[in-house]
């Protein structure tokens, strides 16, 4: 693994098929294991700008193992709160407001994108396509696809950090 330049990911292709086949492994949820590993890459790469890092297949590694657990206990806690507390499901009024005001931010965020990184996010975040699908679409190469998804992500996470916003990370 290289220290990332500007325009280069940290990991060669085998190592990130690699951490896929790991994750997958891991989680039994390859479409998971896609989007923990971008969340991972994109983490190592924000770290790796700050510090410098002797292992960064061990770093690699344990911040996807890490984000894994933690989606793994979000996802128990959700499950143990929908059979503990079939309650009300409406949202109440405050958290409605939260909501679009979130909503509203997200599609500012977006707006900042270049339209090619902007496209390519939505079809992998909110679409739920696959690197494939979108580079058959666009006739971008998946690699292609992977570093507009991490530089998206990136992008977004420097403006929420910039305007203070508030998110799940």
């Amino acid at each position: 693994m290289t220290r990332p330049g500007k325009d280069a990911l940290p990991v060669s292709a085998r190592e990130h098929g690699e951490l896929l086949g790991f994750l997958a492994r891991k989680s039994g949820n390859p479409a998971l294991a896609e989007d923990i590993a971008q969340e991972a890459l994109l983490r190592m790469v924000e770290f790796t700008r700050r510090e410098r890092v002797r292992n960064p297949r061990a770093l690699l590694y344990r911040i996807a193992l890490n984000l894994l657990v933690n989606h793994q206990r979000r996802e128990q806690r959700l499950v143990s709160g929908l059979i503990d507390d079939p309650a009300d499901e409406r949202p109440t009024q405050e958290r409605t407001t939260v909501d679009h005001d979130r909503v509203a931010q997200l599609r500012k965020a977006l707006a900042t994108l270049p339209p090619l990184r902007r496209e390519v996010l939505i079809r992998r975040r909110l679409e739920g396509q696959s690197y494939r699908e979108i580079g058959t679409a666009l006739n971008l190469s998946s690699s292609a696809i992977e570093k507009h998804v991490v530089r998206a992500l990136a992008s977004l996470r420097a403006y929420q950090e910039k305007n203070m916003i508030e998110g799940d990370t």
